[in-house]
């Protein structure tokens, strides 16, 4: 399954905090999370203040994801969605059939 992490720095953090965690993230379960994971990329929105965040992961076991919203929990506040992919065709096509349906 694919699932799209969003992850926003919390006003009060300073960068300091924010170097921190991610310290700790990298000696005590960047490893074990990355077993986890089919796909794990991370996207940072340049510029924002907060810092923002987002990951997109295939796991196959969505406790994985507690991990990472819990190592981050004090210092970001974060949302987790699972996605599908689909294109723009399939979308019209699927609006439109329900269209249809709700006439």
């Amino acid at each position: 399954m694919w699932y799209v992490v969003v992850l926003d720095a919390k006003e009060d953090v300073s960068r300091k905090e924010i170097y921190y965690e991610r310290s700790e993230w990298l000696k005590k379960r960047a490893k074990v999370f990355l077993k986890k994971c089919k796909t794990l990329k991370r996207f940072e929105v340049a510029g924002s203040s907060p810092v923002k965040v987002f990951f997109v992961i295939e796991t196959d076991d969505p406790s994985t994801l507690n991990v990472l919203s819990n190592h981050f929990g004090d210092t970001w506040d974060s949302v987790i969605y699972p996605v599908i992919e689909r294109g723009i065709a399939e979308a019209l096509k699927e609006d439109l059939t329900g269209a249809a349906a709700e006439k």
